[in-house]
């Protein structure tokens, strides 16, 4: 049975519910990628930046000179904002959850509930606060909807974690593609007033995840992809599932 959740797993049970349970119940592990590898260092150049551990935008191998281009005025503020201690801003942080919503430890494994990953959380003003999560890859219109729920997700635990930020803006910034989701800040908001409507729509999108002890295949073309199914045995994969 799944236990606890982060955007991540609950994405891969919507996917299907397989793959979830070899993934997070039975934890086989899945190999790495490159894509994998080029998202993991584009998110450790953009972190290092701010904070800065490093002086300048590394271009990552392969990349065009001016890959940082569309984005390097926007780095800029937000790493002089972190040089003077801007209150409430954050880059890079673990948030850990309750059922209850209320925060706990990320390894407390008795009461632990849902885990996110934060990249950064930045203030516009005393009461509003954008959350971004930088993306690597493209931006495809048919995960609009799973765009918009991830989001809803991170507003919740911003809204809960600072109970002082009246709006909080979550959007997701896909620096290869050079733009955001939304395109428009102010096309996605969430206030204090949506904290319990938020609460209550993740108890029953989790429901199905938590009470499953079936975890059926949900074939559909991204089996194509899966590390578990047929297509990938040809190279090495365990052949677990039959799609």
């Amino acid at each position: 049975m799944i236990k606890s959740w982060s955007w991540s797993r609950y994405a891969d049970y919507t996917q299907c519910p397989r793959r979830a349970k070899l993934k997070h119940v039975d934890r086989h592990k899945e190999p790495g990628s490159a894509a994998m590898d080029r998202g993991a260092e584009i998110h450790d150049l953009i972190s290092g930046f701010i904070k800065g551990a490093i002086k300048t935008l590394i271009v990552p191998e392969g990349a065009p000179k001016e890959f940082w281009k569309p984005w390097e005025k926007e780095l800029k503020l937000y790493r002089a904002a972190y040089k003077k201690k801007n209150h409430g801003m954050t880059v890079e942080d673990d948030w850990a959850f309750t059922r209850d919503w209320e925060r706990c430890r990320w390894d407390d494994w008795h009461k632990c509930w849902v885990r996110l990953k934060l990249d950064l959380a930045h203030p516009i003003s005393k009461t509003e606060l954008v959350i971004t999560d930088w993306k690597t890859g493209k931006a495809r219109e048919e995960e609009r909807t799973a765009y918009k729920a991830q989001l809803e997700l991170y507003a919740l635990a911003a809204l809960i974690l600072h109970p002082h930020v009246t709006t909080v803006y979550p959007r997701l910034a896909f620096i290869d593609a050079e733009t955001t989701f939304p395109v428009v800040r102010e096309d996605l908001k969430f206030t204090q007033t949506d904290v319990v409507k938020l609460k209550k729509e993740w108890a029953k999108r989790t429901k199905a995840m938590f009470l499953d002890d079936i975890f059926a295949a949900r074939p559909s073309p991204k089996c194509r992809w899966c590390w578990f199914g047929q297509a990938k045995k040809a190279q090495g994969g365990p052949g677990f599932c039959e799609f």
